[in-house]
């Protein structure tokens, strides 16, 4: 059985994780149909935990310090802990040959640059998202995390509609890479995702869950990069869990 480390704990369900970064692997776990389980786990949980499964670190604190961040997994299949998305993702391929391949060889580079940007698009609309993430966590990840990083920042009505101006114009800058690539909804073309496209749903996908679907928010949203953004979460949404 895999386990997948998740921040929380939460309301979102397991099937779709609450950290976006997590979602990532769970999406591919899906995609896969590969079973799994989630364990949440606060801020403060996370080094011990992760040393006590033998995952390794994924960065350094600024003093140099070993740095462990969620998502991380371990097999008990195969006895291995792995840290970060992308590195989970290339095990699974590795590790689980006959599933889909979500990082084909010749493309890491490409879709781990297309993540990180998608990633930094996506902290932009932070501010904007923070009322929804105050309902969606529990107030013990909540205590927990302004135990970290200080108490959270709530916008104005114009500041919050600013971000989400600038969050479209963001995503939009994207359009130009798809429709001279002559691809659709998926970056490599045709009817196959892969890594790439799910961390674009995983990113976007938590303004359809914690706004709902009818909501003006996620309407505005599933139409950025010509409609792309939408169409890719509903797609990736798809796929249950096992």
């Amino acid at each position: 059985m895999i386990t997948v480390y998740d921040l929380g704990p939460s309301k979102f369900p397991e099937n779709v994780g609450g950290s976006p970064h997590t979602r990532k692997v769970i999406f591919s776990l899906n995609y896969k149909k590969l079973p799994f389980e989630v364990s949440a786990i606060t801020l403060g949980e996370i080094e011990r935990t992760a040393k006590s499964i033998g995952a390794p670190p994924t960065t350094t604190h600024p003093d140099g310090s070993p740095k462990y961040t969620a998502p991380f997994i371990h097999d008990s299949s195969t006895s291995e802990s792995i840290s970060d998305s992308l590195l989970i993702v290339e095990y699974l391929d590795k590790a689980y040959p006959t599933t889909p391949k979500l990082v084909p060889e010749g493309t890491r580079v490409l879709q781990a640059v297309f993540a990180d940007a998608v990633t930094a698009k996506f902290y932009s609309l932070l501010g904007a998202l923070m009322p929804k993430f105050l309902e969606w966590f529990s107030p013990v990840f909540l205590a927990e995390h302004e135990k970290h990083v200080g108490p959270p920042k709530l916008l104005s009505q114009e500041e919050t509609k600013e971000v989400w101006v600038n969050g479209k114009k963001s995503f939009d800058e994207l359009l130009g890479a798809y429709e001279s690539a002559g691809v659709g909804k998926f970056v490599m073309g045709g009817d196959t995702p892969v890594f790439a496209d799910l961390a674009l749903a995983a990113m976007l996908s938590g303004v359809k869950i914690m706004f709902g679907n009818d909501s003006e928010e996620w309407k505005d949203v599933s139409g950025w990069i010509g409609g792309r953004a939408g169409k890719v979460v509903e797609e990736i949404l798809k796929y249950e869990r096992v």
